[in-house]
Parts: C-alpha cells; sequence; structure tokens
C-alpha cells in the first residue's frame, strides 16, 4: 500500500500515514516500532493526509485536497479548534498565498526556513519568514532533484541530518544533502531510514545537554565543524569520550558549515571558544537558515560570542549568546557586506512608529529578517525554554531577541543598534 504522507517528530519518531493508519519508526535507531496504528491516536485529525510536515515551534501542518489543519504537540496536543468544525475548512488557496490552490502531493521542511511541496511533475518553495511561495516557481522536479521521480511524488520527509527521503509507490528514494542526489533507493518493505541524533528537530533553546553532545559529534563526523585541541572530539567504542556534554567547547577554523564567524574586535585569530554546546548547535543552524536560498552568506561578522563584560552567569560569558553585527557574502557573484549599524541601526523608520529594517537596502533587509525569524524559531522568543509560546513575537515587537527596532525596553534598543542580540537559555543562569 502506498504511503500517502511522512512526518518526521521532534520526539525522534518518524511517522507514515496510510489510507487508514500509521506506521511509527524510531528515527535514532531507523527500526519500525509499530504498524497499523490508528489515525484516532492523532487527536482531531479529519482524514489520512495527503500531505504533511513538521514546522517547528510546536506546530505541524497535515493537508487533504485543497483543506488543511495546524496540529499542535505538548499538553494541548491536537488539531487547533480554529481549523475544526463548526469552523469552516481552511484552504490552501486562502492562506497559502502562492502554492497551488487544490491540492500539494508531498511537503518537507529542509530545516533552514525553508519548506517545499510538490505536486504532479513541478515543486515550490516555501519561504517562513515571508510566509509566501517564494518567486520562480513552480518548477520541474527531474533537473532541481536528482534521482528523485520526476513526477508523482506520493510523500516525503526529513528527520535532520544528511538526507531526505521520497516515496512513491512501494518505493523509496534516498536524498543526500551534501551529493544534492539521490545515492540508495528500495521497496518499501525494507525502508529503515539512516539513524540520525536525538534532537534533530528540537529547537536549539529546547535541547538537553546530552541532545547537544550526539549532535555536535555527529556535525564532527560528517566535517561539518572542527573543535581546537583544548577542547578535542574523542570517540570511544561506546559513545563520545571527549567532550562531555556539560564542558564548553574550542571550534578552530572558526569555520561552522562554510561559514566563517568572526569577531569584529580580532579579526584575525582562527578559532572562537567558551561555547555551550547547545549553541553551537544553534549556530550551525543559523548558517543553514541565513543559506536558505541566494544570497550567499560567506561570514557572520559578531561583537561577542563566548565571553562578554557583565557576571560570570551571563549568557554571553557562558557561551549561549552571539552578538551578531554583519554578514558577508555574494549575490549571484557579486559581493556584498551588510553591517546591522549602517544599514538597519543609523537609518529612520519607514513612518513615525515604524520599522527601520522597512527602509533597509533589500539585501540587508532580506538577511536581517532571516536572522531575526531564526532566532524566534530556534534561540529564545517571547519566553525561555518552554516560556516560548506560539506565535512568535513580529519584528518590532518585545522578546529576548533584541535589535534597534527592538519594541521593549527604550534602554534596551539603544545599547543594541549595532548588533542584533541571539541567546539560548536565560539572560542570568
Amino acid at each position: 500500500m502506498p504511503v500517502r504522507s511522512a512526518v518526521a517528530w521532534p520526539n525522534d519518531k518518524l511517522y507514515l500515514f496510510f489510507d487508514n493508519d500509521y506506521t511509527r519508526i524510531d528515527s535514532l535507531t531507523g527500526a519500525v516500532e509499530a504498524t497499523g496504528l490508528p489515525l484516532t491516536n492523532w487527536v482531531g485529525l479529519p482524514w489520512s493526509p495527503a500531505a504533511s510536515v513538521w514546522w517547528g515551534y510546536g506546530k505541524a501542518y497535515f493537508f487533504n485536497g485543497d483543506s488543511y489543519v495546524r496540529y499542535a504537540e505538548g499538553a494541548q496536543e491536537g488539531v487547533e479548534e480554529w481549523y475544526l468544525p463548526p469552523n469552516p475548512a481552511r484552504t490552501l488557496g486562502e492562506f497559502w498565498p502562492g502554492i497551488w490552490t487544490d491540492r500539494i502531493d508531498a511537503a518537507l521542511n529542509w530545516g533552514n526556513g525553508k519548506v517545499y511541496v510538490f505536486r504532479g511533475s513541478e515543486y515550490m518553495r516555501w519561504d517562513m519568514v515571508l510566509n509566501q511561495a517564494d518567486a520562480g516557481y513552480p518548477r520541474s522536479i527531474g533537473p532541481a532533484w536528482s534521482g528523485v521521480w520526476p513526477e508523482g511524488v506520493d510523500a516525503a520527509v526529513y528527520q535532520g541530518g544528511p538526507y531526505a527521503y521520497f516515496f512513491r509507490g512501494d518505493e523509496w528514494r534516498r536524498f543526500n544533502l551534501a551529493a544534492d542526489a539521490v545515492d540508495a533507493s528500495g521497496q518499501l518493505s525494507a525502508f529503515a531510514p539512516v539513524p540520525v541524533p536525538s534532537g534533530a528537530l528540537t529547537a536549539a533553546r529546547d535541547l538537553t545537554l546530552d541532545q547537544a553532545n550526539g549532535l555536535m559529534a555527529d556535525l564532527i563526523r560528517r566535517g561539518v565543524l572542527s573543535l581546537k585541541s583544548w577542547t578535542p572530539f574523542v570517540d570511544g567504542p561506546s559513545g563520545i569520550v571527549s567532550p562531555r556534554p556539560a564542558d564548553h567547547v574550542a571550534v578552530e577554523p572558526k569555520v561552522v558549515n562554510g561559514v566563517t564567524f568572526t569577531s569584529v574586535a580580532n579579526t584575525t585569530v582562527n578559532w572562537f571558544d567558551n561555547i555551550d554546546q547547545r549553541f553551537l548547535i544553534a549556530l550551525y543552524r543559523l548558517t543553514r537558515w541565513m543559506n536558505g536560498s541566494a544570497p550567499n552568506v560567506s561570514e557572520i561578522r559578531h561583537m561577542g560570542m563566548g565571553h562578554g563584560n557583565g557576571p560570570a552567569n551571563d549568557c554571553h560569558n557562558q557561551g549561549r549568546a552571539i552578538d551578531l553585527s554583519g554578514l558577508i557574502g555574494d549575490v549571484n557573484g557579486t559581493p556584498f557586506s551588510v553591517e546591522v549599524q549602517r544599514d538597519w541601526g543609523s537609518i529612520a523608520p519607514a513612518a513615525p512608529g515604524g520599522l527601520k529594517l522597512d527602509n533597509a537596502d533589500p539585501t540587508a533587509r532580506q538577511l536581517f529578517r532571516m536572522a531575526y525569524r531564526f532566532g524566534m524559531f530556534e534561540c529564545e522568543a517571547n519566553g525561555i525554554g518552554s516560556g516560548n509560546t506560539w506565535p512568535a513575537p513580529d519584528l518590532g515587537g518585545r522578546g529576548f531577541l533584541i535589535y534597534p527596532d527592538y519594541g521593549g525596553d527604550a534602554a534596551l534598543r539603544a545599547a543594541h543598534q549595532n548588533h542584533m542580540h541571539i541567546q539560548v537559555g536565560p539572560t542570568r543562569a
């Protein structure tokens, strides 16, 4: 029986939906845990979804025909009341500007601020920052997704790590993100995804120390980053020997996922240190968000990370925060350099009470919005840890991200005209 849709969940499980039931797979081992499970386990879900996608921030979306529902995890788990009768069905045409209005066949969150949706022989890319389909779509599946069926994808899922999976009929295909191509395939009856570390879909702010340690080790093994000799990475037959989960780490060279992190106070040093491993995962995910689409970011500049001037329990001194001050890269081969001070903080608001960012250069506006939205999804937004509640604050609001248009304390806003402060965990531990 074909898979109707698939979704990965931050509980380290992967779910495959069929016409009348679903299967649960352990993402940590790749093993099937249970089959033939009743759809009624998904509280309020009105049908077997034709497409499913984990959104982040405690939410998932399920689609069927031209309708969709939003599902909440946690204490209020289930389809949210606004999507249930006697309220009218919520439709793609009303709330998903720019994508097909009659149906989508598959969807997957790429983990970088972009969601890909598929129908027939075409796909689109949805921008989670602007909440709209990106320009230039739909496009043909065949040229862009090497090895994926050029039409008729039934389901797709990304559970974090180096691979995504596509399904059609009784077959599956594994898409290698680094190679940008399918590298394995097989029959659905033998489907076993490559294991991923615990926490692969958990927001950085909610990671445990053990989860962050496992995710960091995975990135090192994959060559995404390397540690300085002060805090060496040592693998052992029974697991990670060093660093231990509570250890702060030093990264050398100062490159994560191909993006250089440069301190404006010392541009020549080739490492950064005293980083909480949970925040290191946040930095990796920041690089993915910043490069989810053009422009290409090659360098992130900062005014503080791993150290600060405050007390020892401050989030900077505990390696849980960055003061992002600039971004360097290129747009289709043309270099750019944007700075918070010059390209956001020093300009005037668009209107009385408006945002400075609205008057910024388009490249700066796009990049700063992306960094802000990343912080809302992955770091402390309007609370600490479980205190963060949907929806994330809009630009100009209050919260734990602080920047030139910050809507909270005026003194904090004035002190952050040359950088954007992003943190994981409390300001003072």
